[in-house]
């Protein structure tokens, strides 16, 4: 079993908490007014006993018995109650998780260290559910209960009489009812012992675990860990904590957990996630998102980025030279209802050919011309109307791509600002445009992909496109060498021009022996150059793979 990984937050959250669940009656336990009162910001541990919350907190032991101790550690100072249970059953960890939280105390798995830790709390009652033998300071009671005294004492703490019976089987459903019920505080959960292996639906869960109304702390857990989560919930009762979950592998990924994330008023607390970093943490509980939403430029939902190419101060150049940012978004909208034909969101996209390559020398002599920033004021003001992203193109001449890319630094702080880099455009020492089709090696853009990805995390930006334009193989070379960030998505772009036969043509060369390349691909569409004129959208998208990004000069 992995380690608790669980994220403290302080919040107001409005996400009421549902739960459908059978009920029964418990003996003749009178139903006290605790349990229908109280609300999801009570706390329910000894306030005396409890350390005042951290503004950041970091707990990653590798087993859930050590997270127990550590988180008990950071809450508790002593405890009146303690409760244990092994980890084998998730049945009875469930119940001893309410146990646990109806009396205000930590949970506790058997451990080497348990011991200390309870001469440390000096708890008048420690409660133990199921069979087992630990060593207890001489002054504590020890209870030794069956699961079902564990629910009966459970309901006794809580004044309640209604019961929410679990499946034989474990699965998602268990853990949020169990939750919702440690939540609620006006039930408790009975069950026997568990039978067979338990099923545990990640995404289920994940979809399940809403935080209750006004929750005063949330607590991100690892959804593969359903154990860690009842442990969370169990604890983080104690200081009025609700629990969700996430899959820290894809935590980008999941705009839910975001959403929790950053609706919290206060600082966030860290108590450790697995497999999540310091940049992906930073995005999810207040980063800037992506236009279409989210952090991630093509995110497990269907997204596709239609763009129109060009330079705002020439029609020579593309289509975006044609009209100001307000009419392209305009004349692109057909374009972006038909590319949304097969369910994608199409995010409208810029691509702003931002240095141009000349056919003089320039007084740097490296035969491109790079436009001040404010020559894309305009694109870049309606972009920020209409959620559009925006890709700065490069065309570096003598110069390297990375030095021209760091020139535009300002303006690749954007969240919504990615690059592109087309080396037909890039020259040797001894080479002029025109004369030849330009070639870049795959360790020049490496350089790009480090900075730019360093950029972006240092910065706790959301990931960025970088776009490559290729139309003959040895256009970037030994492209197997291509690093690959997480910072980043890389698009290489099929940008020939001619008949969809020839267009086709260079699509299957440009993918051969690279069918399975960790980037995705995109498509150029020359509204004059290909005959007898573009593809159509539907066309355009029934490529295998279907391109992510299309753009049209």
């Amino acid at each position: 079993m992995g380690a608790l990984r669980v994220f403290f937050l302080t919040t107001m959250l409005l996400a009421a908490l549902v739960l459908t669940a059978c009920s029964d009656f418990l003996g003749d336990t009178p139903a006290g007014t605790n349990g229908s009162t109280d609300d999801a910001t009570t706390t329910t541990g000894n306030a005396d006993c409890l350390r005042q919350s951290e503004a950041t907190t970091e707990i990653d032991t590798g087993t859930n018995s050590r997270d127990a101790l550590a988180i008990a550690g950071k809450l508790f100072v002593c405890a009146e109650h303690v409760v244990v249970v092994a980890e084998d059953d998730l049945n009875q960890v469930a119940v001893a998780a309410q146990l646990a939280a109806s009396l205000g105390g930590p949970l506790f798995f058997p451990d080497d260290r348990l011991p200390a830790e309870l001469g440390r709390l000096h708890p008048e009652h420690i409660h133990v559910v199921g069979e087992l033998q630990i060593t207890t300071p001489p002054e504590s009671e020890l209870l030794t209960l069956t699961m079902a005294e564990a629910v009966q004492a459970a309901a006794d703490a809580l004044g309640v009489i209604q019961t929410v019976t679990l499946p034989a089987t474990p699965s998602a459903t268990s853990i949020i009812e169990a939750v919702a019920a440690i939540n609620a505080r006006d039930r408790v959960i009975t069950a026997e012992t568990a039978t067979g292996s338990p099923s545990i639906d990640m995404r289920a869960l994940i979809d399940g675990l809403n935080p209750p109304a006004e929750a005063a702390e949330v607590w991100i857990t690892d959804a593969s860990d359903p154990t860690g989560v009842l442990l969370s919930a169990a604890s983080g009762r104690a200081v009025g904590a609700a629990t969700v979950a996430m899959d820290p592998a894809n935590a980008l990924e999941d705009q839910t957990i975001g959403q929790i994330l950053r609706s919290t008023t206060a600082a966030s607390r860290l108590i450790g996630l697995s497999e999540i970093d310091d940049w992906e943490l930073a995005l999810l509980t207040g980063g800037p998102e992506l236009p279409g939403g989210g952090f991630l430029i093509l995110p497990d939902a269907q997204r596709r980025y239609v763009a129109f190419y060009g330079h705002p101060e020439t029609t020579a150049l593309g289509v975006l030279g044609e009209q100001d940012g307000e009419a392209t978004i305009e004349r692109m909208r057909p374009f972006l209802e038909e590319y949304a034909a097969d369910g994608a969101l199409v995010i409208p996209t810029f691509e702003i050919i931002a240095s141009v390559a000349s056919a003089g020398a320039g007084d740097d002599g490296n035969y491109s011309f790079e436009w001040p920033a404010e020559t894309f004021n305009d694109l870049f003001e309606a972009a920020e109307r209409h959620d559009a992203y925006i890709l700065l193109d490069l065309q570096p001449g003598r110069a390297d791509f990375l030095t021209q890319a760091k020139f535009y630094e300002d303006l690749l702080l954007r969240p919504n600002v990615g690059l592109a880099l087309d080396p037909e455009w890039r020259l040797k020492p001894d080479q002029v445009h025109l004369e030849q089709v330009g070639t870049v090696t795959a360790a020049e853009v490496n350089t790009v992909i480090e900075w730019l990805a360093d950029l972006i995390r240092d910065n706790e930006l959301p990931q960025k496109m970088l776009l490559l334009h290729m139309f003959r193989t040895s256009m970037i070379t030994d492209r197997e060498l291509l690093v690959d960030r997480p910072e980043l998505q890389i698009v290489i772009q099929m940008d020939g021009d001619g008949t969809e036969p020839q267009k086709d043509a260079t699509w299957s060369r440009l993918r051969e022996g690279f069918e399975d390349a960790f980037w995705a691909w995109g498509w150029k569409n020359f509204f004059d150059e290909d005959e007898p004129g573009p593809p159509t959208p539907l066309s355009t998208i029934s490529k295998q793979p279907t391109p992510v990004y299309v753009s049209y000069q």
